[in-house]
């Protein structure tokens, strides 16, 4: 019997609001972070300039690795907050809150209040899903997608609503958002065809239009990013030196949540799998099952592996161990024990969430690039220039083709440079070509270079800023006008 306890739902759903407001601290505080946070920036602001809410960009030119709806985050939250990194950010915490009530209501529906709040209390705990929640990224959309979607299948809500929460996971994440409706399958399954014909209707209305609009105006040049590269060769082939073994994720697992963790989930799991076998029927327990075990398969199978794309399997995970509690609280004492083990949990959240954000650390400086860059900002001209670092060469030197995507140096090394200069940026990886062009083409006013390359600088250019190894240079006439 699912024993609904309203005092713990509303304590729970009070710890969920103290969470997503502990994140918010300070969530400004520090520099946006290569490679997402600096792009996505990037493409909110240029959305913002353009008003082009449809075809993202970045740097300028056309960005077609994923759908628009992290320029719309972004883009959202600098309108709220401004061009700064809260505004960034600050859609990002709100989508972690959503993730953890739709994850308590999971739990709660499949086994009571016990299992949903200590589900929570255990997701609201992992710290990649604390990083994922205070970081502009897809995944943590994604993840809000997926849990949302399971949410509102199992709560019987309207097939239109589930549909158009798939078709946010897809345009959230691109093709790999069908991780949602994947997931989700143990619950459609025993769905009637009229309401998935309904679900299908509602997901491709939210789908199509954009992807359709995408291919008829870009063709090839929104194909190969999207699909061919973004999703099909990084399943396949282990792109930008990642060639992490077979069992990286296992390893990642047992380092990120600890050997405490992993043995009370695959108790937990064993407790399912039991109950399956004693009633011999398949029922929304063994949904859970599916959650960790299917995506772990995929992107261990997928030759490109990065931790944070293993996010999705988090919230299998807590619901799992939340299973595991609650399933040791038939009795009235036992329930009593359990009940004061969930409050601790919920405390523990809201604790280590504290420390994750560690309230006194002051502002970091900027890095010396993003240093660099802020302090040409503050000179006229809309491009600079950027000879990337000696290392950054090398790595593009012998990166054997058969592991580069058409985005793999696209971005310098350092994109978040485009923001913090509010300029254009031209990445050179050839000096020759970097000399020439910088020489003759007078719309590049600014030079980011490093010391060691500093004999490549042109003439007719004055050194106005160094921080570290990093030097900005300006052309004289931009100088002198300024």
């Amino acid at each position: 019997m699912k024993k609904l306890l309203p005092w713990l739902r509303n304590l729970t759903l009070i710890s969920i609001c103290l969470f997503m407001a502990l994140m918010y601290i300070g969530l400004g505080r520090d520099y946006l972070f290569d490679w997402d946070e600096g792009i996505y920036a990037t493409i909110g602001h240029e959305m913002r300039q353009s008003k082009d809410y449809l075809i993202p960009t970045w740097n300028s030119d056309l960005w077609l690795e994923k759908p628009p709806a992290i320029g719309w985050v972004t883009a959202l939250g600098i309108a709220l907050a401004g061009e700064n990194e809260l505004g960034v950010r600050l859609i990002m915490p709100l989508l972690a809150g959503l993730t953890l009530y739709a994850i308590f209501r999971i739990g709660e529906k499949l086994g009571g209040t016990l299992m949903g709040a200590s589900s929570a209390a255990m997701l609201g705990f992992f710290n990649l899903f604390l990083s994922r929640a205070r970081t502009v990224n897809t995944d943590g959309m994604l993840l809000a997608a997926i849990a949302w979607v399971s949410w509102l299948l199992l709560a019987g809500s309207s097939p239109w609503l589930v549909g158009l929460v798939m078709g946010l996971a897809v345009m959230a994440k691109g093709a790999s958002g069908i991780l949602a409706i994947l997931i989700a399958l143990p619950l459609l399954w025993h769905k009637s065809p009229r309401y998935l014909k309904f679900v299908t209707i509602s997901f491709l209305l939210t789908i199509v239009p954009w992807h359709l609009y995408a291919y008829l105006i870009h063709g090839q040049s929104f194909i190969t990013p999207y699909l061919l590269e973004q999703v099909i060769r990084r399943a396949t082939v282990p792109i930008e030196f990642h060639l992490e073994s077979r069992w990286f994720y296992f390893n990642f697992l047992y380092k990120d949540l600890g050997i405490g963790i992993i043995l009370v989930a695959l108790l937990s799991f064993f407790l399912m799998l039991r109950k399956w076998v004693i009633g011999r029927k398949l029922d929304n327990l063994t949904h859970i099952i599916w959650w960790v075990g299917l995506p772990l398969l995929l992107f261990t199978l997928a030759k490109t592996r990065l931790s944070w794309y293993i996010l999705p399997i988090y919230p299998g995970i807590a619901l799992a161990i939340g299973y595991g509690l609650s399933y040791f609280a038939l009795e009235k004492k036992s329930k009593t024990v359990v009940s004061i083990l969930v409050i601790g949990m919920l405390a523990q959240m809201l604790w280590h969430g504290y420390q994750y954000i560690d309230v006194g650390r002051p502002t970091g400086p900027l890095p010396d690039t993003l240093q660099v860059a802020k302090s040409l900002s503050n000179y006229p001209g809309q491009t600079l220039a950027m000879l990337v670092s000696p290392n950054e060469r090398v790595a593009e030197a012998i990166l054997p083709e058969s592991q580069t995507i058409s985005s793999s140096f696209r971005y310098g090394g350092a994109p978040s440079v485009v923001w913090y200069s509010h300029k254009n940026l031209i990445y050179y990886y050839n000096y020759d070509k970097f000399m020439i062009e910088a020489d003759s083409n007078p719309s590049i006013t600014g030079i980011i270079i490093t010391l060691d390359d500093v004999t490549k600088v042109p003439p007719g250019f004055k050194q106005v800023f160094a921080s570290g190894r990093y030097l900005g240079f300006v052309r004289e006439a931009v100088y002198a006008y300024r």
